[in-house]
């Protein structure tokens, strides 16, 4: 595998077969980013809690009741939108990893990230919050890649932030199908 290496002004990791957006996410922008075929996919977890456990109820009554316990509905309902919405979590993490196909979400964050420099705020909201740089800081060392884990300790960033491990210099670009937004933004070394 190749070493990491910046490229076109971006953090580029070993294991990334895509670009790069965010090493970490806050959970607001990855639960915004979910495609729909990711919330088809939470709902489908959440309903195949109380059809399994419908199914199970209906072999083992000899196929005579279907039968089931409103409460047992209502915790394997929950117990599978707990499920779906980890496991897209963490698909939606991968995304901002480069690990798996991203395009809509580059061409979204991009967007946004430029909007917000055109209009002169930081970009990752990060002056939004009341932390100390310090604690701004733990708070990033604590969830980046902690949606590797959602299995085993769901961990979310909450915190604003501007450790996301990748370069600014990359919205100053313009790439092809950007002309159309209007932003004009210059680098800030570029400023006179």
């Amino acid at each position: 595998m190749p070493q990491s290496e910046p490229a076109n002004n971006n953090v580029v990791l070993s294991q990334a077969d895509y670009e790069i957006i965010d090493v970490d996410p806050h959970f607001s922008r990855v639960v915004k980013y979910f495609r729909g075929s990711d919330w088809l996919k939470v709902g489908l977890f959440t309903a195949s809690g109380p059809a399994i456990v419908t199914a199970i109820e209906f072999f083992e009554s000899g196929r005579k009741r279907f039968h089931v316990s409103p409460s047992a509905f209502r915790i394997t309902a929950a117990l599978g939108f707990t499920a779906g919405f980890l496991n897209q979590y963490a698909q939606s993490s991968l995304r901002f990893q480069g690990a798996i196909e991203n395009s809509r979400e580059v061409r979204k964050d991009r967007y946004e990230i430029k909007q917000r420099l055109a209009q002169g705020l930081s970009p990752y909201k990060e002056d939004e919050s009341s932390l100390s740089q310090w604690l701004r800081r733990t708070a990033a060392a604590n969830s980046t890649h902690s949606f590797n884990y959602l299995g085993i300790f769901p961990w979310f960033n909450f915190v604003n932030h501007e450790h996301h491990g990748v370069s600014l210099k990359k919205y100053y670009e313009t790439r092809p199908g950007e002309e159309e937004w209007g932003f004009n933004l210059q680098a800030p070394e570029d400023k006179a």
